[in-house]
């Protein structure tokens, strides 16, 4: 299992490099950009989390990432329109180029399933959340913030959800940690 998490994880993130590294800078709508920074192995890829089986769920503003609070987890994750958008012709509608845009529309094509999971974090590994400095912060013990470095289109992930949906998010997953004790 600990083999097939490995391939996976580093499978995902090689993929996601990939597609950052197709020629999509010319975009200036409908971006395709995603950037994950998870440097150890406190967050891990796993299938991705039914927002209705979620204690409580927020989406970002834009409508294309959710964050989910699950029993044990907090889970990051594109939303279904997020996946739509980022598997529509108009995703490289603005790539320059015809071999360019062709080359971006089969490697986004390619890589679809490989986005269709999410990034989960353990509620036991936190040790606060709260929404302060315009982001949601999600605090490891070392000091940390979970997600920090996690985009998705134009916006930092933990910044781009409506301040009362990131203070409610807070809330309920500082009251989740709590309950787990240690």
């Amino acid at each position: 299992m600990q083999l097939r998490r490995f391939i996976l994880t580093h499978t995902w993130l090689c993929a996601l490099a990939l597609v950052v590294s197709i020629p999509l800078g010319a975009q200036e709508n409908n971006s395709v950009r995603i950037n994950v920074d998870a440097p150890d192995s406190v967050a891990h890829v796993i299938e991705r989390a039914s927002p209705a089986a979620a204690r409580f769920a927020i989406v970002s503003r834009d409508g294309r990432s959710a964050l989910l609070l699950m029993d044990t987890t907090i889970v990051a994750q594109m939303t279904d329109q997020g996946l739509a958008r980022m598997n529509s012709k108009e995703a490289t509608d603005t790539i320059k180029g015809t071999v360019n845009r062709l080359f971006a529309r089969m490697a986004l094509g390619a890589l679809l399933p490989l986005f269709d999971h999410g990034i989960a974090y353990h509620l036991r590994d936190m040790k606060d959340a709260r929404y302060a400095d315009g982001r949601l912060q999600l605090i490891r013990a070392n000091g940390e913030e979970v997600f920090r470095g996690t985009e998705i289109g134009k916006t930092p992930l933990m910044e781009s959800f409506a301040p009362q949906d990131a203070i409610a998010f807070a809330n309920r997953a500082r009251d989740a940690r709590a309950k787990l004790g240690r």
